[in-house]
C-alpha cells in the first residue's frame, strides 16, 4: 500500500502544463545571479481558483531559495498589503546577520508605525499617511532588505499571493515603490512575483494608472496533454501506471481542471487499494472513483453557486443557457446581455463579482467562460 500521490485541496508536490513560466523565473534568477540587477516588472500569473496559481508561485519560490536567494512570502487579503510586507520582512529577517541587519530591523520598526498604520505596541492605530508618501516609505524599506539579502544572499524575491485582495492603497504604494527603485536601485538583485484571479489586472489598473507596466500572463485548465502527463507521471513516480482506457476515462471526468485532476486521481488510487509497485490502474478503478468525484463536484458545484447574487444567478443562467449552443465553449458578454434582455455594458458589475468570486473567467476579450467544467450543466439542472 501506497499514500496517494494527488492531492486534492493542497499545494500540488509538482507544477504541470507550466514549466515554460517556470523555466522563465529561472532563467530570470539566473541572470541576476550573473549580473546583480533590479528586475523593474513586477509578474503576475492571473487565473480562475483550482489552477494551480499558488502551487505555481510555491514551486518558483523553492527553485529561488535553491539558487540561494532570500525570498518573501505574502498572502494579500488579510489586512492592508503594507502590513503584511512588514510582518512578513519582520519575520523573514528575524535570524538575519551582518552589518546591514540593524538598520533593516529599525526601517522595520519605524515602518510598523508609519507604513501599517499601526502602533509598535499594536494599541492606537495611526491615521495612515497619504499613498504617495507609503510608495516611498516602502521603497525605503524594501530597498534596506534588498541590500541586508544581497549582504547574505544572492538577493531578494518576493512573491504576492491572491494580489487581486490586496487594498488600493497597498498596491499603489508597493506600484510607485517598484517604480522608484527600477531608477534608484537598478543594482539591487531583487524581482516579484505575484498570483491572483483572473480580474488582477482590472484590480491592479483601478489601483494605479500605470498597471500596463506589470507583466500579466493567464493561466488557463491544462491541454490533454498536460493533463495526461500529470495524471500519468505522478502514479508512475509511485511505481504505477494508467492503461491507457483507464486514463483517458479519468481524463474526461477532470476535464483539464487541475484540482478536479487531483480528485480523480485520488478517488483512482484509493479505488484501486492504495497500490503497491506494479500495478496498473484500469478502467473498473476509475468507475469506482466516479461517485466519489460526482459527489464532490456536486457539493463543490452548490457551494459555489451560493455565493452568488440573486442578479449574479441571473447571468449565470443566461450564460449556461447561450453556452448550451455552442458545445459550453465561452461565449460573447453580448449574447449573454441580449439573453437577459439588457446592454452588454449593464453586466460589468455582476461580471465583476462573479470574476472576483471565481465562478467565470474571461477566456479572450468580450468572452467570458465557467471556471470549472460541468458547471454549465449544473446551472441548466436547477
Amino acid at each position: 500500500m501506497q499514500p496517494s500521490p494527488y492531492t486534492p485541496g493542497e499545494i500540488a508536490p509538482e507544477v504541470f502544463g507550466r514549466e515554460q513560466i517556470l523555466e522563465d523565473i529561472r532563467r530570470d534568477l539566473a541572470f541576476i545571479i550573473v549580473e546583480p540587477r533590479f528586475v523593474g516588472r513586477i509578474q503576475v500569473f492571473a487565473g480562475p481558483r483550482g489552477v494551480g496559481k499558488t502551487s505555481l508561485l510555491r514551486a518558483a519560490q523553492a527553485d529561488a531559495a535553491a539558487k540561494g536567494f532570500d525570498t518573501l512570502w505574502v498572502t494579500a487579503g488579510d489586512g492592508p498589503l503594507l502590513g503584511a510586507l512588514v510582518e512578513a520582512l519582520e519575520e523573514v529577517s528575524s535570524t538575519w546577520q551582518g552589518s546591514l541587519v540593524d538598520a533593516l530591523r529599525t526601517l522595520i520598526t519605524s515602518a510598523k508605525v508609519e507604513v501599517a498604520g499601526v502602533s509598535v505596541s499594536g494599541t492606537a492605530p495611526r491615521t495612515s499617511p497619504e499613498t504617495g508618501s507609503q510608495g516611498r516609505r516602502l521603497q525605503k524599506l524594501l530597498a534596506a532588505a534588498g541590500e541586508a539579502a544581497q549582504e547574505r544572499s544572492r538577493g531578494l524575491v518576493l512573491f504576492i499571493d491572491e494580489i487581486q485582495s490586496a487594498d488600493a492603497d497597498g498596491i499603489k504604494a508597493l506600484a510607485y515603490a517598484w517604480q522608484h527603485m527600477q531608477s534608484e536601485q537598478r543594482d539591487l538583485p531583487m524581482a516579484a512575483y505575484t498570483a491572483g484571479l483572473s480580474h488582477t489586472q482590472d484590480v491592479v489598473t483601478d489601483a494605479v494608472s500605470f498597471a500596463e507596466r506589470f507583466g500579466y500572463q493567464h493561466l488557463h485548465n491544462l491541454t490533454h496533454a498536460q493533463a495526461s502527463n500529470a495524471l500519468d507521471s505522478l502514479a508512475a513516480a509511485k511505481g504505477v501506471r494508467w492503461s491507457a482506457e483507464a486514463l483517458e476515462a479519468a481524463l474526461g471526468f477532470a476535464g483539464g481542471y487541475p484540482y478536479f485532476m487531483q480528485v480523480i486521481g485520488d478517488e483512482a488510487w484509493r479505488a484501486a487499494g492504495f497500490p503497491g509497485p506494479g500495478t496498473v490502474l484500469e478502467v473498473p478503478q476509475v468507475e469506482a472513483a466516479g461517485e466519489g468525484f460526482n459527489q464532490m463536484r456536486q457539493t463543490f458545484f452548490r457551494a459555489r453557486w451560493k455565493k452568488a447574487t440573486p442578479a449574479e444567478a441571473r447571468m449565470l443562467r443566461a450564460m449556461a443557457a447561450t453556452g448550451e449552443a455552442v458545445g459550453d465553449r465561452p461565449v460573447k458578454r453580448s449574447a449573454i446581455a441580449e439573453a437577459m434582455g439588457r446592454e452588454s455594458n449593464d453586466l460589468s458589475m455582476a461580471r465583476r463579482s462573479l470574476l472576483d468570486k471565481g465562478l467565470i473567467d474571461t477566456s479572450s476579450y468580450g468572452y467570458l467562460e465557467f471556471t470549472a467544467p460541468g458547471f454549465a450543466e449544473f446551472v441548466r439542472g436547477l
